[in-house]
């Protein structure tokens, strides 16, 4: 009896859906860097038209970009209005940084694991750069950088590939919103607590993962205190 013969994928064929995917991705990196950037503010339409023209591509590659921005919580699709960039609110907020604390609390327990010395005090590197940014008086985005990419090496160390994707989605969200409320709120670009991010380091470096825990707990009640406190974001309505 003989065996059933695999499926044969065309040459051709294979080529271009490789060729569409990163037609999609480019349009998709830019629109994003857009959006987080504040070059596309919040409410802002994306029309699909409009964009293959820009960037001289059809309107598929359009399309798969604007579904992947939604996925990650950039963009939404409203009746009679179609893809536009995402307002986020106060709900949005406290759920992104809950679920960045969860994630990076078993991030950080991982890295304890499987991280060597020298790269735990690699993030110190960042850091410092924050820190100095924050002393030369830097523009805000300089320090906002250095700070998302502290957390975002801290949740590399977990060597859990799952993990950074979803990350990630939390990552860009956090710098619509960020960005959005400093414009608000100029004193969000001011200096934070340092011993915000030196308690995640310092207990990193000692390998505790309860004292880790603690201070990623505590960095993200601070973060949120920030936030809301001085009315960079708005509270909730009275009734919900």
């Amino acid at each position: 009896m003989s065996r059933p013969r695999k499926p044969r994928v065309d040459a051709p064929l294979a080529t271009a859906v490789l060729e569409r995917r990163e037609l999609w991705e480019g349009v998709a990196d830019a629109l994003r860097e857009a959006i987080v950037g504040g070059a596309l503010p919040a409410g802002a339409s994306l029309v699909e038209a409009d964009l293959a023209e820009r960037f001289a591509v059809s309107r598929g590659p359009v399309r798969d970009a604007l579904r992947e921005l939604a996925r990650e919580g950039l963009v939404v699709d409203l009746p009679r209005r179609g893809s536009v960039v995402s307002t986020l609110t106060f709900s949005d907020t406290r759920d992104v940084y809950d679920v960045r604390e969860g994630l990076e609390t078993v991030a950080a327990r991982l890295a304890i694991e499987r991280a060597t010395d020298e790269e735990l005090a690699a993030l110190r590197e960042h850091v410092v750069a924050m820190e100095s940014a924050w002393d030369r008086g830097a523009d805000y985005g300089e320090s906002l950088s250095a700070d998302l990419a502290f957390h975002r090496q801290l949740v590399g160390l977990s060597g859990n590939e799952r993990l950074m994707p979803l990350y990630e989605q939390m990552l860009s969200q956090t710098q619509l919103l960020v960005r959005t409320a400093a414009q608000a709120n100029p004193s969000l670009g001011l200096a934070m607590r340092r011993s915000a991010h030196r308690d995640i380091l310092d207990a990193l470096l000692a390998r505790d993962a309860d004292r880790t825990r603690a201070a990623i707990v505590d960095h993200y009640a601070y973060a949120e205190q920030r936030l809301f406190s001085d009315g960079a974001v708005d509270a909730p309505d009275a009734d919900t």
